[in-house]
């Protein structure tokens, strides 16, 4: 995805050859790195994380209650948004998946990556799989009175006792007005509606800079939902790696990345909470506006220039 990256072996990580790569790449990793080579990679600057984090929150018995669990300023945000659409005049509705449906939300999502600086349009590739698990899909969608603008397709998974907000796009102009904050909390009534235990915000790379960007996790945190390893809720899933963040070529600045906390075992690392990592070229940049749910702490690395 045009990221500069070099992929090295344990012994490349402890050793320094690494740095051989290090004007030229964003990123050196390690990929699957045994679990006893974890304290030395620390040791070395290089990361253990999850590949990928699956975002996950209790739908909770009510709104009242979900509501007192969040910061009285994004409890706030959230009733900004809905008096933004109220002013708008939009409708919004929850509905099954169709064909017609699908297509509208294609043309908003890829306007909506269109903007992006490393967009990565899955929904595209993966719409014949959509389109064949329709019968599990329910889409909350949101139009004026002359064109839809906002979207988002939630995918339903009793046995797992859970709805995932699956993929979602809005106008360049409703964006602005939170709208996305709408769409997701309209996710969680729905799955309350279903009596579903958990909701999620689905999957991300565990990067946050690059193809996904940095505002991205401060959104869905101060929406009240934690970032896990998706191997919590789907064993088998993802991978373990080891990351170090050495400069910002196309990395964005600040970048963020999540990483396990020092465990016994396997087990024991993915179910627990897990540590941000923010990288920055600015000693004084506040750490504030990325607060998550459920961290086990926050540390800052300076990134200084070549």
């Amino acid at each position: 995805m045009g990221l500069p990256m070099a992929l090295v072996d344990v012994d490349q990580a402890l050793n320094g050859d690494w740095r051989v790569y290090e004007r030229e790449v964003d990123v050196v990793r390690v990929q699957d790195p045994p679990l006893e080579t974890w304290p030395q990679l620390r040791e070395a600057g290089f990361l253990p994380k999850p590949q990928v984090l699956l975002w996950r929150a209790q739908a909770r018995a009510s709104e009242e209650e979900f509501l007192a669990g969040l910061p009285r300023k994004d409890r706030y945000d959230i009733r900004v948004a809905y008096r933004n659409a109220t002013a708008s005049g939009l409708h919004i509705t929850t509905e099954p998946l169709t064909v017609a449906t699908l297509t509208e939300f294609l043309e908003l999502y890829e306007q909506q990556i269109s903007r992006m600086r490393n967009g990565w349009a899955v929904a595209v590739e993966q719409r014949d799989r959509i389109l064949s698990e329709a019968d599990t899909y329910c889409v909350v969608k949101v139009r004026t009175q002359d064109e839809v603008v906002g979207v988002c397709l939630n995918q339903d998974f009793p046995a797992g006792d859970e709805i995932r907000a699956r993929f979602s796009a809005v106008t360049s102009t409703q964006r602005s007005d939170s709208l996305a904050r709408v769409l997701y909390w309209e996710t969680l009534r729905e799955a309350r509606r279903r009596r579903r235990r958990w909701v999620s915000l689905g999957r991300d790379i565990n990067l946050y800079g690059h193809v996904v960007n940095s505002g991205l996790f401060s959104f869905k945190s101060r929406l009240g939902f934690t970032a896990v390893p998706s191997q919590l809720a789907e064993p088998g899933s993802g991978s373990h790696q080891a990351d170090r963040v050495v400069r910002f070529s196309e990395l964005s600045d600040p970048a963020l990345l999540l990483s396990y906390s020092p465990a016994r075992d396997e087990n024991e690392a993915v179910a627990s909470p897990l540590w941000l990592n923010v990288f920055t070229a600015d000693p004084a940049l506040g750490v504030r506006p990325y607060r998550g749910v459920d961290l086990a702490g926050t540390t800052v690395h300076e990134i200084k220039p070549a």
